[in-house]
């Protein structure tokens, strides 16, 4: 299958981490990312092997039982693709693009989703140091946290919102020496993802 994806670079210093930084900050920012993101789209275009899509899902919260080519014959709305089957569908992908684009073991991917019930905990983190192609692409070693999120009904205002809310929610494990990928899966026409990469 083909996903297209967009890539936007927000660096951690523009970031408000201290009390003295305005909360309308993050608001400006998160607008910011979002129109670039939809700016880019599409900067590259990766065909992913459906059977390291499935293998990828293991590492999710829940396995996809059938092939993701068949999601396009379900039903989408209701509880059939409620947020919860969106937001795993989108960590899916998102492991599997990471072994196609950089080469990464899925073996060594830590899921840490069971244990987001603490609200400070991100989907997943990966050892950068073990994979050259991601040293190179972050420009840095140590630790690279995840945080996924899909939905099949896009809106400008769903990404905003949720860009927000995962800024706040990975810079507690992330800073300020680690490294994070935000992504956002839409499903609309095509497969889409867009990407937010933080870096110390």
């Amino acid at each position: 299958m083909q996903l297209k994806i967009s890539w936007a670079d927000l660096p951690s210093e523009v970031i408000p981490h201290y009390p003295n930084d305005s909360a309308q900050d993050l608001d400006v920012i998160s607008l910011g990312v979002t129109e670039t993101l939809v700016e880019n789209m599409p900067m590259e275009i990766l065909d992913l092997d459906p059977a390291k899509i499935l293998i990828s899902s293991l590492l999710s919260s829940k396995l996809l039982g059938r092939g993701i080519d068949q999601l396009d014959d379900m039903r989408w709305g209701g509880k059939y693709h409620s947020g919860d089957l969106s937001s795993n569908v989108s960590e899916t992908l998102t492991y599997a693009m990471l072994e196609r684009k950089f080469g990464v073991n899925l073996l060594d991917v830590i899921p840490l989703r069971s244990v987001k019930y603490l609200s400070y905990s991100p989907d997943a983190v990966i050892e950068i140091d073990r994979y050259p192609k991601l040293v190179s692409f972050l420009n840095g070693k140590g630790f690279l946290f995840l945080n996924s999120r899909g939905t099949h009904k896009w809106s400008l205002n769903w990404l905003v919102r949720n860009l927000k809310r995962d800024i706040i929610r990975i810079e507690k494990v992330r800073f300020p020496d680690n490294f994070a990928i935000l992504t956002y899966l839409v499903r609309e026409k095509e497969w889409e993802m867009m990407a937010v990469v933080i870096r110390p």
